[in-house]
């Protein structure tokens, strides 16, 4: 059975002790609606879907767990089946913990970089206003948006989604970023170009030097200007854009990358390219930009320094293990 088409990133979660910071960021800033705020978790919508982010209270400011939507019950078995045959140990989900993510029922796993992946089919709706900055987010068929990640075991991550998810490479870009060599696999579970992207570091030995899990998460907004708006709102409010507004080689979006309260980016984008199945050809990039998404901190000195940190972090990774589950 090939599912293809018919998985898409539902929600992610991540935990911080700065709920307000997280609120200036996501709401003031970027445009999404604050839904629910309690002493232990935020929540945010971005559509008719009750929850699609969740920052809940803890001390590691990271992504937690990633949420993946099936079409319907046949996928969902399908995708079960095949941890069965993997030997991969999954557990459904209480009540009380599916109500949290608006999800009817799901399913989870440990997955790579011990991300908790989680798997459902069916979410709960809000008719309630959606009060944001922007005039709106674009999902639809292609979901939450996508996310990006590095990893010292690229063939395993990359394995993980084609096995399991059925994804398709959509296309690869070799870039230099902060003095680090760069290759990254796109992969499509739907229309949009890519749902999850895979970066490792060139050379025998691979290092991680992002210190969070994901790398950044994007997503996809309704109008040029909603960009230009959240960039300008970000600046506005301190917050450290990392990229400028930029148009990028492959997917073709147009968007701006923002360190969040919890480190981890958010891409703020627009109009991406959707791939025609019966005409792509992936193919290789060598530059990941055709205009703009230059480092706004590129001062000498800045770039020996972030240089050196990342140079630094991705040592310290060669002293820890990282999960895979196949």
């Amino acid at each position: 059975m090939n599912i293809f088409g018919q998985v898409k990133i539902g929600y992610l979660i991540a935990e911080s002790n700065k709920f307000d910071e997280w609120i200036d960021f996501a709401q003031k800033c970027l445009g999404l609606a604050l839904s629910e705020r309690t002493e232990q978790h935020l929540s945010f919508r971005i559509d008719d879907y009750q929850k699609r982010l969740m920052i809940v209270k803890g001390a590691q400011e990271d992504v937690t767990h990633l949420g993946v939507q099936l079409a319907n019950d046949a996928v969902l078995n399908e995708v079960l089946q095949r941890f069965d045959t993997r030997g991969i140990r999954y557990q459904q989900g209480c009540a009380e913990d599916a109500a949290f993510r608006g999800v009817k029922a799901f399913w989870f796993i440990r997955g790579p970089k011990d991300i908790q992946l989680e798997i459902f089919v069916d979410e709960i709706r809000s008719d309630a206003p959606l009060e944001t900055k922007v005039s709106g987010f674009y999902t639809d068929a292609s979901g939450m948006g996508h996310v990006a990640l590095t990893t010292r075991k690229p063939e395993k991550m990359i394995r993980f989604w084609q096995e399991f998810f059925d994804a398709r490479l959509t296309d690869s870009v070799e870039q230099k970023i902060n003095g680090v060599i760069l290759d990254v696999s796109f992969l499509r579970l739907n229309e949009r170009h890519h749902s999850v992207a895979v970066a490792r570091t060139r050379g025998n030995v691979q290092l991680d030097p992002i210190r969070t899990r994901v790398q950044h998460v994007n997503f996809q907004v309704l109008e040029l200007e909603d960009v230009n708006a959240s960039y300008q709102r970000c600046k506005d409010y301190g917050f450290n854009v990392v990229w400028d507004v930029g148009l990028h080689t492959n997917d073709r979006e147009i968007s701006f990358y923002v360190a969040s309260p919890s480190d981890f980016e958010i891409e703020l984008g627009w109009n991406p390219i959707k791939i025609d199945e019966q005409t792509w050809k992936p193919t290789k990039h060598t530059s990941i930009s055709v205009w703009g998404h230059k480092p706004r901190k590129a001062t000498p000195i800045h770039g020996i320094l972030h240089e050196f940190g990342n140079v630094q972090r991705g040592l310290k990774s060669l002293k820890r293990d990282e999960y895979s589950p196949i």
